[in-house]
């Protein structure tokens, strides 16, 4: 491994978190709203008006005591951004963001991260099954079903599967929600419970990147198998199981990695609108929540971690390809 490349990447990682930490500083002080009035409705349960000294006291705890774009407010966001020190929560009194956050995250972790390892385990083998069926009308049944599939926006199939498997049918629940107990210490008594709440949304998230991995695998799939090296194995004798799995796949499954890095983005957003449709309780229920009531410390952390979930993956998928693919250097 290339120390100076090692190094460019952390730098650039980091560039990048700057960069978003800055963007999101911005971006929700442009909302309408002052969070620092509803923070003094909040702290005036009895009624009677607060004092001068109050008000900046309270006002003060956010930086906001000069207005949404003040240098105070701005150092006091960094701080509380690289320290992961975000406060209290303006909608739940005594509840900091912290710990919002990291009840909720494993929610989400385990969706994307289910889905995204069961796309791939479902996607490239049926990609390998029809690039050997290339020019026959079962592929073209199979294409055209997996780009419609494909093609339909999150939201869109997450309404279908509730409305059929939900509400109609009540074979799936109204609400997908377990302890959170369920996630970080499984058992074999919890997990089917646990299968049966998350299946609405992880079928969503799944039957999309799924059929976008069985495309890709199979057009890469295809322009393998016509490459030189693969017809020196076949003219020496090697089986054709065998140039599938070992000689063609290995080197085809490089672009269905790069299209998830692509598709990452989409994912995370996907697993977030799903998670709201669904009322799974993880990142997007909670964001949107905040976002409505100008929550600003559980809105702007929530957005961090998700951008750092994010930027992290990605740095990630430079060196899968390096493990697939010893000619690619990191």
């Amino acid at each position: 491994m290339n120390i100076y490349l090692l190094t460019r990447k952390i730098i650039q990682a980091f560039a990048l978190v700057v960069i978003m930490t800055l963007i999101i500083f911005v971006v929700f002080r442009l909302m309408p709203g002052n969070p620092g009035l509803l923070l003094l409705k909040s702290a005036n349960k009895t009624g009677t008006p607060l004092s001068t000294k109050q008000k900046d006291a309270i006002l003060s705890t956010l930086g906001l005591q000069d207005g949404k774009f003040s240098l105070v407010d701005f150092e006091t966001y960094l701080y509380q951004m690289f320290t992961f020190h975000w406060g209290k929560d303006f909608n739940s009194p005594g509840q900091y963001v912290y710990n919002e956050i990291a009840n909720a995250l494993p929610y989400t972790l385990v969706l994307i991260v289910s889905s995204a390892l069961l796309s791939f385990v479902i996607g490239i083998p049926l990609g390998i099954v029809v690039s050997k069926m290339r020019g026959g009308k079962k592929e073209g049944v199979l294409l055209t079903t997996s780009l419609i599939l494909n093609s339909i926006p999150y939201f869109i199939l997450g309404v279908i599967l509730f409305l059929y498997l939900a509400v109609y049918s009540s074979v799936l629940p109204l609400k997908s929600s377990v302890p959170l107990t369920y996630i970080t210490h499984p058992s074999l008594s919890t997990f089917p419970i646990l299968l049966y709440h998350i299946a609405l949304p992880f079928s969503t998230l799944l039957i999309i990147e799924s059929m976008g991995h069985m495309i890709t695998m199979r057009a890469a799939m295809v322009s393998t198998l016509g490459e030189d090296h693969i017809t020196t194995a076949r003219a020496k004798g090697v089986p054709e199981k065998s140039i599938l799995r070992k000689h063609a796949a290995r080197i085809a499954v490089i672009p269905v990695t790069t299209r998830l890095a692509l598709q990452l983005s989409f994912l995370i957003s996907g697993s977030l609108i799903v998670a709201i449709i669904f009322n799974w309780p993880g990142m997007g229920p909670l964001l949107y929540h905040a976002v409505l009531n100008e929550d600003y410390p559980l809105s702007e952390a929530s957005t961090f971690i998700i951008s750092l979930l994010t930027i992290v993956a990605y740095s990630l998928i430079d060196y899968i390809h390096a493990w697939l693919d010893p000619r690619i250097k990191v």
